[in-house]
Parts: structure tokens; sequence; C-alpha cells
């Protein structure tokens, strides 16, 4: 215990040392505006530290041996500041122009919360269960349970600690945990969703929670953070409690398999093994003849609460469900899933974590499907909005979740913790006459270099998947494999002076050799949604095998990887708060980063993006006082989701509505349509519609619609159907003719007939002017 405190402080120490000097740094930089002035010496590095230590010469030595500070000689510069430096004077080649032609340095400091402003005893007094108290213990307490179990939590920020006792009190309907980036708000939320569903284990009475994210690399991320909890807690109810009533839990969207597709030694979702020997351990299907299970592939133990396929989820409805919007909208209007299987059935709480992602059309979307989706559950179930970049947290959630102000509660942070996390802004703009591209791989390879040889790891945001794979396939990988670059950056031959930019040796202290510029180019990986490898990559990525990622907006929120400490982002976002939740992806580990990111932004040069050389704070801060839009008044919308809502009161009846294969296939679909068409008579369900769905419209004129719609559909596939069958028997025309062609040319020239061969010609030439290919003739 005393060591542990005792690295904690020295921890601190660094990042409050750390943190001091690039303070020193900026205001140099900001007297000259030179990045090259922003260094400092051993005495001026005395003199700032001695105001945070006794012992500040010792202090440095560590920073300098941990990597985090740059010798240039008779000077030095801190590593966020020196990659700045070095990524805007980045070039091709020795000696040419650089690449950005304009840079300026923001400085930022982000308030973190104090993990200790409530110990985490002080639970028990809003538990109010020894019980439950102590499995929560034995899973998340790092003291554990008598000395036994135990997790990585000591206590709670303020904002943790208002956010659980507000959501247990349940006088509302809806809570908005509103705090920045690495505010803890996971907990905020899921310690209270624990405490009821472990009070219904020890009750009888179950309680079921359903959590919603925007992203498959979120959904497997917090997957693998709750299985290592809820394992914990299920040993505690088993061998504590004596509870054999395991707490499940399951993620079901368009990667579960089903039962029938399952595969033994597949990977369960890129999840490790949370038992001790185990670390790193995958997770993997095993299926025999009594079904499919999810077991560790090292040490065999099943996880028999794991449910892993489709009929498993569906049928024994996990205690803990996640999802995404777009499987839940495929889900509702299923028979199998509302009738047969009532997946919905019992859910008290919905989880929306990154909630600012359901904007505009995607958030009317949402908000009527969250209607729909409370139809299904048969409670009234409370739904918790968590996010970093809500502007108006309170107007938000009136209109994506249509509730009045006082059913919301708003829990929210000012965070004015002692603790800070430095950020670094280096916004460059690309020279019009050089490629961005180019610059963007050669800021690749010095990233790459950088955690090479410092361990500090990089994700670069593009938002093109076609961008990302020609900067990795035809520029970073020709320029390694070709000309075994980045050879001459570290080189001291070109570059002699560590303070050259050009230089990127300087981070290698002499452990560079002919084989460098490949591990570096084996550092960098891409990850976006057509990658199929991509749980490996993310899995590879927090293990450190990789240390540069480009990616698209696929690792935008809430994953936590603690080595990141510099972010690139590739132009400017389609949406203001991309660029906070991305640079909220790095400095969280304070041993790792020092709580420190450098965010470089690379503008392209066109007119809407060189803007912000000239207003750089709008676009780091603009998100503050954006307007985040809620279509939910479309009547596009909502004319979808009237028809959707009346398949699912159709398939809550036991009607068919052909969703998913498991609800059979229609006979035809002229009396699929006119089974639908006698359902929307019924008045009870239009006025049902026109409750949930439609407000002032008329349910009956709004289906009348639709179908009309439909109608106009069929008729034109009717049509379309009739061109398909007359090009047909063009074809097959063409094909006739092609065949005589080719009968008459070989008699013509047997027998040597010009007249037959010109004619012949004749006939090609003027079938290819129409378009029509004749090979061979």
């Amino acid at each position: 215990m005393r060591r542990k405190l005792k690295v904690k402080l020295m921890i601190s120490t660094l990042v409050e040392s750390y943190h001091a000097l690039i303070d020193f740094e900026y205001e140099k930089y900001k007297r000259t505006g030179n990045l090259s002035d922003a260094k400092f010496t051993e005495d001026e590095a005395i003199k700032i530290l001695s105001k945070v230590s006794s012992n500040p010469k010792a202090i440095l030595e560590e920073l300098i041996k941990r990597g985090f500070v740059i010798g240039l000689g008779d000077s030095y510069r801190t590593l966020h500041f020196d990659v700045a430096y070095r990524a805007a004077n980045i070039r091709i080649q020795y000696e040419t122009a650089r690449y950005p032609l304009e840079a300026k340095v923001i400085l930022d400091d982000e308030p973190l919360p104090e993990w200790e402003d409530h110990n985490f005893e002080e639970l028990k007094d809003i538990v109010n269960d020894d019980s439950v108290y102590s499995a929560l213990a034995y899973a998340l307490y790092a003291e554990g349970y008598n000395g036994l179990g135990g997790g990585d939590i000591r206590g709670f920020s303020d904002f943790q600690w208002s956010s659980i006792k507000t959501i247990l009190n349940g006088k509302k309907k809806a809570f908005v945990l509103s705090a920045p980036t690495s505010s803890g708000k996971t907990y905020a939320f899921l310690i209270p969703l624990l405490i009821e569903i472990i009070k219904g284990k020890i009750s009888g009475k179950s309680s079921r929670a359903l959590l919603i994210y925007p992203r498959k690399s979120l959904e497997r991320d917090q997957l693998n953070k709750l299985i290592s909890i809820l394992y914990r807690v299920n040993e505690f109810l088993r061998n504590f409690l004596k509870i054999d009533d395991a707490i499940t839990v399951g993620i079901d969207d368009g990667e579960t398999p089903r039962t029938r597709d399952a595969t033994s030694g597949e990977h369960y979702r890129g999840v490790t093994c949370p038992r001790s020997g185990c670390k790193d351990s995958p997770l993997e299907y095993s299926v025999t003849s009594k079904g499919v299970r999810v077991r560790c592939k090292r040490c065999g133990y099943n996880y028999d609460w794991i449910l892993g396929t489709r009929e498993q989820i569906w049928s024994r409805k996990p205690d803990i469900l996640i999802t995404n919007v777009w499987t839940l909208d495929w889900r509702l209007p299923s028979k199998a899933i509302q009738h047969d299987y009532k997946l919905y059935d019992g859910v008290e709480y919905i989880v929306m974590d990154e909630a600012h992602a359901y904007q505009s059309l995607l958030g009317g979307n949402v908000r009527y499907l969250l209607k729909r989706l409370k139809n299904s559950t048969n409670t009234e179930p409370k739904v918790v909005l968590a996010s970093a970049t809500l502007p108006n947290p309170n107007k938000f959630a009136r209109e994506l979740l249509d509730l009045d102000e006082r059913d919301i509660a708003v829990i929210s942070t000012e965070n004015v913790g002692r603790r800070k996390k430095k950020v670094l802004y280096l916004v460059m703009g690309i020279h019009p006459k050089k490629s961005w591209e180019t610059a963007t791989y050669e800021l690749a390879l010095l990233l790459g270099t950088v955690s090479h040889f410092r361990n500090i790891q990089s994700v670069i945001f593009i938002d093109s998947i076609k961008s990302i794979n020609r900067i990795y396939y035809s520029h970073l990988k020709v320029a390694v494999e070709m000309y075994n670059e980045p050879k001459d950056h570290l080189s001291k031959d070109i570059a002699s002076n560590p303070d050259d930019p050009y230089a990127f040796w300087v981070y290698g202290n002499g452990k560079i050799n002919s084989n460098t510029p490949k591990e570096i180019f084996n550092k960098i990986q891409i990850h976006h949604a057509g990658v199929e490898s991509r749980e490996a990559i993310e899995k590879e990525f927090a293990r450190g095998r990789y240390g540069v990622l480009l990616a698209t907006s696929t690792l935008e929120l809430g994953v936590d990887y603690p080595n990141v400490g510099i972010i690139m982002n590739v132009g400017v976002p389609f949406r203001s708060e991309s660029l906070p939740q991305r640079v909220g992806r790095a400095g969280r580990n304070p041993e790792r980063t020092l709580n420190t990111i450098l965010a470089i932004i690379l503008v392209r040069n066109t007119p809407l993006e060189m803007y912000y050389i000239f207003r750089p704070e709008e676009l780091i801060h603009g998100f503050k006082n954006a307007e985040i839009p809620i279509s939910w008044r479309n009547i596009a919308v909502k004319r979808y989701h009237a028809l959707s809502m009346l398949l699912d009161e159709i398939g809550r009846e036991g009607g068919s509505t052909y969703i998913l294969s498991e609800d059979g296939q229609p006979e035809n679909l002229k009396s699929f349509i006119l089974e639908i068409l006698e359902k929307s008579q019924n008045r009870d369900v239009l006025e049902k519609i026109e409750g949930t769905i439609l407000e002032h419209e008329r349910a009956e004129d709004i289906i009348k619609g639709i179908f009309e719609d439909i109608a106009k559909l069929s008729k034109s596939f009717e049509e379309i159907r009739g061109y398909k069958l007359l090009g047909s028997e063009i074809n097959e025309v063409l094909w006739d003719l092609t065949e005589y062609l080719w009968t008459l040319k070989e008699f013509a020239e047997k027998n040597e007939i010009k007249i037959f061969l010109d004619k012949i010609n004749e006939i090609k030439n003027l079938l290819e002017k129409y378009g029509v290919k004749v090979n061979g003739i």
C-alpha cells in the first residue's frame, strides 16, 4: 500500500513537473512565434522544477530517462513540443521546402477529476445493503472485500458520486451525464445499474439494462471491461452468497452469429479472459453436443453467463444487453423478437453512451425508435444519456427523449480539481503546391519513429477509407520497401544537428540500424470499417504491438488506449464535436503519457479549411457553442416510424412481419401488403401510432400515403421487370446474330467471297456504333 502511494506521488510530481516545462516552452514560443525557440537549458529546467520538487535535478533526470525530455546538445525540449517542432517543419528531402505553409500552437489545460473526493466505502450508506455492497467491493474496490478480490477503484469524483446517487434516487425519467472525456462516466452509470441488478439476484426479482453504443469498436471495448467486472461479481454471488443465478451479458448486433454458424475456436469479440494467470488469453466459441459456449482458450473456463449467439440472447434475455440503434430498428418489427422471445421485456434502464452522436436525421430517428422500444419493455425504463460534448444537455435531452424539463436530471461537472491534462494543439496549413497526402505519410513516419523509440502511441484520423488505403499502401508501403524511408531522417551524416527538424535520430538513443525503417513501418497499421481484422488490430494496439493507427471515426468515441499521447486529425471534421472527442482518446494514463497530449490538426488547402488557420480557437472550442440539431419534425422520419410501429404491433400480436428469417417468408408481396393494410384499419392501433409518433398528424392519412407510394413502387418494379425481360430477349437475338455472323465469316473467308466480308464488317461497325461489342469478328 505504502509503495503504491509512493509511486503515485512520484508520478504526480513528474506530471506536474513536465507540465511546468511545457508552460515555460509555450511562453518562449509566444514571445517569438518560432517553435525552434521552445526549449530550455539545464539551469532553466532546475529553476522551473525547484518550484515543484525539492530535488529538481533528479526529476529532470527521471524525465530524460523515461524519454519525455529530448537532449539537443546544450539545451533540452519536452517530447511533445519537440514532435510539434519537427512536424511543423516536415519535408520529404533534406534542405527542401517544408510542406506546412503556416503553423500555430495553442496550449490548453483540461481539468481532470479528483478520484478521492469520495471514498469507495461511502457506497455503503447509499446502497444500504451489506450483501450488495460486499459484491461491489469484491468486484470494483482496490482493497477488495476483506482483502479478497478487488478492482481498480479507490474512490469517486464529485461528478461520479452525484451521478450514482441521482440515478439510484430514481425520481426522474431521464439522466444526462455531461462531463469532459476521462471523467469516469462509464462507472457513473454502470455502478447504479449493477446495484439494481445485484439486488434483483438476491431478492429473486430480475432487473435488466440495455446499453446502446454508436460504434462497434466501443461496444467491444466496453464489453471487455464489463466481463472483467461481472466475472468477479458472479464469483462473489456464487462463493459467498451461494447464488447460482449469475448476471448474464450478451451483445446483439450484425456480427452476433446464429447458433448454427458458431465455430469452435473462433474468438469472441476480441475479449480476453479476466481470470488470474490468463491475462490476454482470448475467449473463444466452443461448440459441443451440449451447445455453444464461450470459454477461455488457455484455462478452459466456461463462461456460461456470456450469451454468445443470437438464439441464446433472444431466448435467455441477458441481464445486461449491449446493442446499437441500427440493430434495434431491425429487431423491433420482428415477430420472433416481439412475440416469441419478448426480448426487451423487463428492461428498466436504457443507457445511451456518447449520446451526442444521435443528431440531425439520426437523432430524429432515435427519438421515435426509443418510443417504440419503450412500448416493447412492459416497464417504464429510465434513460441515461452520457456525453462529453453536449453544449446544452437539457435541451438535447428534451428533444431526443420528448420529455418535459422537470423529468430530466442533468449531472455535469466544472472539474475544478487541481489535476490537469495538458493539450498542445498544433494547427498546420499545407502549402498550396504541396500534397497533404505526402505530408501525412511523412508525419506518419515521424510518429512511428516516436512510438518505436519512446513508446508514445498515435492515432491519425482521416475521414476517408480511400485516402487511408492510398496513403498506407501507395505512399507509406512504397516509401519504406522501395526507398527504406525514413533512413535519411535517421542519418546523422545528413542532419548532424540534433535541433535540425529533419533529424528523427534524436529519438533513437543510438539504437538505430539498417532494419529500423522496416521496424517503424511494421508498427503502423490501418483501422476502418472495411478492415476485417480490426478487432485483432485494436487488441494489438492496446498491447503496444502497433504504435500508429490510421483510422476513420471508428476510434473516435469512448475507447481507452493508455499509451496514446499524440492525436493527428487530417482536415476539419464534419461535426464540431468530433475534434474534442478524438483528442480525448489521448493523455489518459498519467504514468505512460504524463497526462499530456499533442493534437496535430492538418488543414488542407481549401477555403473552408484554411479559414481555421486564422481562427484556430473556433476549430478547437467551437463545439461549446454549437447547436446539436435533432430532426424529429421531419415528415419522412415520422412516416418511416409510423410504418415501423405498425409492423411492431403486428409482430407483438403474433402476426408475421417477415423481418428476420425466423419470421418465415411471405407467399407473395401482395398478400403481405394486404395483411398490413388490414391492420392499418384498426382504430386502436392508429391512435397508438398517433400518440407515439405522429402527434398532430392523422395516422390513417400517413399510412394511406405510405401505401400509395408502395403501390407506385410496385408498378415501377413491374415496369423494370418488363424492361429486364425485353433486354433478355434482345440479348438472345444479338447472340444468335453473332453466331450467324461467325458462320458467315468462316464461309466467306474459306471461299474468298470479298463482298460477304465487306458486308459483315459493315454490320459489325453498325452494331458497335450503338454500343454492341461483337468480339473476334
